[in-house]
């Protein structure tokens, strides 16, 4: 989970809603002072929010960059259902090839973790892109004590136990020093209590059955989109060994970033916002 710093937002920096033939979405937006040299799209991971680039957006935004992340379906502070069946990949592909369709010109599209999984699902929709970012994120589903996680993350929440499901996590957050003042921790519960448990649940069992994607993926890069792969150094959520092949099999960059984990998004913003700025400006 992208833990903020705090919840200030920058001067340059903005909510709104985008809306789209598929509903509205909540949105967060940092704009240069002068006219953008392009315009990128950053989806949030399996619990995260827009929030989780509170830090970065504002700081792409001064390189030159009109960033925007937006909450997916059913995520905090848009709307969704309460069926779990109405959380699939398909829907979600579905939700951001027609959030692409709202901007003028073809965006580079970011997904962390999760949101990694469902750019590349809506890459291969046909939807034309600036560029495609891959952050912290793989082929498909997520292996090994992920996976387990996830399994009990579901179990916790068919049996009722999303309250307490919050609580620890927030305790655990907390004592290991993620979390920085109150206002961050009132959002966190905020963010968790808002976001639908239908799909939390929808999108675990994606994490747990994706197929792999890359193969699929390769066709692209080899037609011509430009793909970055990226993580942090200590990444802990798929393998740096399967990020790094996926880089290899579909022939895209890959960049590593120090001094980060599972979020360089926060953790990193400074070498982030230079690692993006690199490679969506060898795109111009």
């Amino acid at each position: 989970m992208s833990t903020p710093e705090s919840m200030e937002l920058a001067a340059n920096e903005l909510r709104y809603r985008i809306k789209t033939t598929r509903g509205e979405f909540a949105a967060l937006e940092a704009t240069p002072q002068s006219e953008p040299i392009g315009t990128a799209l950053l989806i949030h991971g399996f619990t995260g929010s827009k929030e989780d680039f509170i830090h970065l957006l504002p700081e792409l935004a001064k390189l030159g960059w009109r960033a925007v992340a937006i909450d997916q379906r059913g995520c905090y502070e848009t709307a969704g259902s309460e069926l779990e069946a109405d959380y699939t990949m398909t829907e979600f592909a579905t939700d951001l090839k027609e959030l692409l369709n709202t901007f003028t010109e073809p965006v580079h599209l970011l997904g962390h973790s999760f949101g990694g999984l469902v750019t590349q699902a809506t890459a291969l929709t046909g939807v034309k892109l600036a560029s495609l970012t891959l952050f912290c994120s793989g082929p498909g589903a997520i292996p090994g004590t992920s996976y387990d996680w996830l399994k009990d993350f579901q179990a916790d929440l068919r049996a009722g136990n999303k309250a307490t499901r919050i609580d620890t996590s927030i305790a655990e957050m907390k004592a290991a020093g993620q979390i920085k003042n109150a206002e961050v921790e009132q959002f966190l519960r905020n963010r968790w209590s808002g976001s639908k448990t239908a799909a939390l649940l929808g999108k675990a069992q994606i994490l747990i059955d994706q197929a792999d994607l890359s193969e699929q993926l390769a066709k692209l890069t080899a037609a011509g989109l430009p793909v970055l792969v990226t993580h942090g150094v200590n990444d802990d959520a798929w393998p740096i060994s399967q990020q790094q092949e996926l880089a290899e099999i579909i022939k895209g960059e890959y960049v590593v970033i120090s001094n980060s984990a599972h979020s360089p998004n926060v953790e990193n913003v400074a070498e982030t916002t230079t690692v993006l700025d690199q490679f969506w400006r060898s795109q111009l």
